[in-house]
């Protein structure tokens, strides 16, 4: 298994960090490679097991599923269900943690994968990394509106 974590700050509050982050089919909202973002199927966003659908910049399609969402402790984690990339068993989790002392938020991105190429571990690190750290930015963004 291969992971790759981010953790950093964001001006804003946990409870308004957490009301924009776990809206789950809106993340085309803030997130700059993502075009468009939907909930399939009618479910509700935000319901474990919600499937959304990403069209990324480059066209690709990205699907997916919601695994958990815990309003108490500020945590969601995902997983592909279909993906424009040699990985399985993709599963990421993002935790909110507030510094109370401030008005910022400890945020922390976690995602593990499988690697269906074998010594490619580091170019698809730095990939995720790369997209992790641009979803940051573009929610840091979105906040500062």
């Amino acid at each position: 298994m291969t992971m790759v974590e981010y953790s950093a700050v964001l001006e804003g509050n946990a409870e308004r960090v957490w009301s924009v982050l776990k809206k789950f089919g809106e993340i085309s909202r803030w997130h700059p490679s993502i075009v468009t973002s939907e909930i399939e199927g009618g479910l509700a966003d935000g319901l474990t097991g919600c499937i959304r659908k990403l069209v990324l910049a480059d066209g690709g399609v990205v699907r997916e599923r919601l695994l958990s969402v815990d309003d108490r402790v500020l945590a969601l984690s995902y997983r592909f269900e279909e993906a424009p990339l040699p990985l399985d068993n993709y599963v990421a989790t993002v935790r909110l943690v507030a510094l109370t002392e401030h008005r910022q938020t400890l945020i922390t991105w976690v995602a593990d994968f499988d690697l269906q190429e074998p010594n490619t571990a580091e170019h698809y690190q730095a990939l995720i990394r790369g997209l992790i750290v641009e979803g940051h930015k573009g929610l840091q963004t979105l906040l500062t509106q």
